[in-house]
């Protein structure tokens, strides 16, 4: 009778079936495309093996500004020891 087992009825067999074809290609592809950077492994980033992204370019950039702002800050202090012990 229809209706009663509608796992059995085409168009659901269809959909199903569809849907699953769709999620493992949806998953290699996925793998096939790089990472960004933050979400790479070391050896990953050495090689070359992801995908610069808005979040990662603003990452670099805040972390080099952050050891020239340290560099900027023993160099203030080294002159002011200095100026200190000349007077």
């Amino acid at each position: 009778m229809p209706g009663e087992n509608d796992m059995l009825d085409r168009a659901t067999l269809a959909i199903t079936a569809g849907t699953g074809v769709g999620v493992g290609i949806g998953a290699t592809k996925s793998v096939e495309n790089a990472q960004s950077m933050l979400n790479s492994s070391f050896e990953q980033i050495i090689s070359g093996h992801f995908t610069w992204y808005g979040s990662d370019i603003i990452t670099v950039v805040g972390i080099g500004l952050s050891i020239v702002g340290i560099a900027v800050t023993i160099y203030r202090i080294k002159l002011e020891r200095q100026r200190k012990y000349a007077l």
